[in-house]
């Protein structure tokens, strides 16, 4: 992966909160809200792009009477964010030859 074609998903500071933070495991809206410190509409708006995008999932379930979601990272989104850091490793190189 080159700078030049990094994917849009990285180029986001929320994104890249709610993907880093998922990668120490599956968590809940709340979870991510508090991590993230984004309101909750902006939070749910881009957890929405993630899903339409592969880099995650939702689990919807009752916790006694009350809803609620929990997301982890897809095989695509780990991948991804993989190739990402792989990436800016080789950035942070060059600049040190």
């Amino acid at each position: 992966m080159e700078i030049s074609s990094m994917p849009e998903i990285f180029g986001n500071k929320l994104r890249l909160s709610v993907i880093s933070a998922l990668v120490t495991g599956e968590k809940s809206f709340s979870e991510l809200k508090k991590y993230t410190d984004a309101t909750p509409g902006n939070l749910g708006a881009q957890l929405l792009k993630l899903e339409e995008w592969g880099y995650i999932s939702c689990k919807k379930e009752f916790v006694g009477k009350k809803p609620q979601s929990s997301y982890r990272l897809t095989e695509t989104g780990i991948s991804n964010f993989k190739e990402y850091v792989e990436m800016l490793e080789k950035v942070l190189k060059s600049m040190e030859d």
